[in-house]
C-alpha cells in the first residue's frame, strides 16, 4: 500500500507537509539539517508507529541535501528502502541497500529525487542475532531480492494493520508477534548464508540443542514462541539457535518455530470446542496477519483452518 493511502488511527500517526517552512524533522534516527533542492515542489509524508520495543517511521521525503548525525544513543537503528537513491558520504546508496547503525555517525547526503523508506529504532541492542554485533558504526547490506521483498511486505502489512487499528489495547497485544515477524525477516535479510554454516564436528552439539529446544517448546504450551525468549531459556544466543536449526533441519529458526505454532493452532482447532474460533486460535499462537496465516496453514496441512475447525466439531 502506498504511503498516501494510509489513514491515521488511534494506533498510527500520520504527518503531511506541503510547506518547507512548516516541516519538522522526526528524531527517530537523529535530527538533521535539510535543504530542499526544489523548494517549490516540496512535499513530505510520514506514518509513525510506536511498538513495544521500538519506533517505526515510514516516510516519503523530498529531494534535498541532508546533514545529520544518524543513529541512536541506545539500541540499534535501521533504514529499509522502498524507493531510494542517495549519495551519502561519497557512497551510492540505492534501493537494494539496507543500513544498520549503532551509536552516532555523521552523514552528508544528496537525494536528487523523493525517497520512500522505513526508519526503525529498536530500544534493545539486538546483539547476537548476527547482523548488528559490532560496537559502533554504520553497516550496509545488499540482500537477495526474495528476503528483501518479504521484509518490505511485512512492513507494509504492519502499517496497514495499524492504519485500521482503533483499539490501542488490542493492537498492543499484537506488538510482540509483529516484532517477531519483523526480526525474522531481518534475520533472513541481513544474516549471510555462510554465517549459518555449522563448524565441522559440531552437528552432535546442535542436535542436542534442538532436542532441548523441543523440550522447552513443550513447556511453553500454547504460548506464542519468540526467538529471544527461547534463546534466553536455553542460555544461548539467537544466532546459535539459527545455526542449530539450519544444521539439524535445514530450515531457518523462524520457519521451524512457525511450523510448531501452526501445529499448536491445528491441535486447538481439531478439538472443536465451542469457544474456539480460527482468529482466536491464530492470535493466541502469535499469528497477527490472518491472510498470511491462512495461506501458510493451507500450504502446510492441505486444508483451510475453518475446515479443520468444522471437522473437529463434527467429531
Amino acid at each position: 500500500m502506498p504511503l498516501h493511502r494510509l489513514k491515521p488511527s488511534r494506533v498510527l500517526g500520520i504527518e503531511r507537509f506541503s510547506d518547507f517552512g512548516e516541516f519538522r524533522a522526526n528524531e527517530v534516527l537523529g535530527l538533521g539539517t535539510s535543504t530542499p533542492l526544489r523548494p517549490r515542489d516540496f512535499s513530505l509524508s510520514r506514518a509513525i508507529l510506536p511498538l513495544q520495543d521500538g519506533l517505526f517511521v515510514l516516510q516519503r521525503a523530498f529531494a534535498r541535501r541532508l546533514e545529520v548525525d544518524v543513529g541512536t544513543d541506545h539500541g540499534v537503528g535501521l533504514v529499509v528502502p522502498f524507493c531510494f537513491h542517495s549519495i551519502s558520504n561519497g557512497r551510492e546508496i540505492d534501493n537494494a541497500t539496507v543500513s544498520v547503525v549503532r551509536g552516532k555517525v555523521p552523514i552528508k547526503s544528496v537525494e536528487q529525487h523523493p525517497n520512500t523508506y522505513l526508519m526503525m529504532r529498536f530500544n534493545s541492542d539486538m546483539r547476537h542475532r548476527g547482523w548488528a554485533d559490532y560496537d559502533t558504526g554504520l553497516a550496509f547490506f545488499r540482500p537477495p531480492n526474495e528476503p528483501m521483498a518479504r521484509l518490505r511486505a511485512a512492513i507494509l502489512n504492519m502499517f496497514c494493520l495499524a492504519s485500521g487499528g482503533n483499539d490501542p489495547r488490542q493492537f498492543e497485544a499484537l506488538n510482540r508477534p509483529i516484532q517477531e515477524t519483523l526480526l525474522a525477516c531481518l534475520d533472513a535479510t541481513l544474516v549471510p548464508a555462510e554465517a549459518l554454516a555449522a563448524r565441522r564436528g559440531s552437528f552432535d552439539k546442535y542436535r542436542k540443542l534442538i532436542a532441548r529446544l523441543d523440550e522447552v517448546v513443550v513447556l511453553f504450551g500454547s504460548k506464542p514462541l519468540y526467538s529471544d525468549e527461547l534463546a534466553s531459556a536455553l542460555g544461548v544466543s539467537v544466532r546459535t539457535l539459527q545455526t542449530a536449526t539450519h544444521a539439524v533441519h535445514g530450515v531457518s529458526l523462524h520457519h521451524y518455530l512457525r511450523l510448531k505454532r501452526l501445529w499448536s493452532t491445528r491441535i486447538q482447532l481439531m478439538t472443536g470446542s465451542a469457544g474456539v474460533s480460527v482468529k482466536a486460535a491464530a492470535l493466541g499462537n502469535g499469528f497477527w496477519h490472518m491472510g498470511d496465516f491462512s495461506r501458510g496453514y493451507r500450504l502446510t496441512f492441505g486444508e483451510t483452518p475453518s475446515e479443520t475447525l468444522a471437522r473437529g466439531r463434527r467429531l
